[in-house]
């Protein structure tokens, strides 16, 4: 009680002290939203972003075609396993371009990286 009265009579005893008081205040409040965004989504959205540009990179390699990628991690945050459907995974040269690139990407083994044909229902 004794620290809120005090910094009341601070607020209020000039206006340098007001304008102080509300800069820390905004500071503070500043600090604490920011902390709010710091947590999983930020890395839900890294994530998305990583498998959107997986996505884009691979659909560009010959014969892939249409392509949607979804990457998994492990608990220490490292690439775990990559899932990759693609138009063109029917074809051996594609897959093993896919299986290439992602195993090189990540620094991953080839039996972490699925390859399937990309169902458009």
């Amino acid at each position: 009680m004794k620290l809120v009265r005090g910094f009341r009579e601070f607020l209020s005893s000039d206006g340098k002290g007001a304008r102080l008081g509300l800069i820390i205040l905004i500071g503070l409040a500043l600090i604490f939203v920011g902390s709010l965004g710091a947590g999983d989504g930020g890395e839900k959205q890294d994530s998305a972003t990583e498998e959107e540009r997986l996505s884009e990179m691979c659909s560009m390699m010959d014969g892939v075609g249409e392509c949607r990628v979804m990457v998994s991690y492990g608990k220490d945050g490292e690439v775990y396993a990559v899932l990759v459907l693609c138009d063109g995974a029917d074809l051996p040269s594609v897959r093993e371009r896919i299986i290439s690139s992602v195993t090189s990407l990540y620094g991953i083994g080839s039996n972490r990286v699925e390859i399937q044909t990309l169902n458009k229902k």
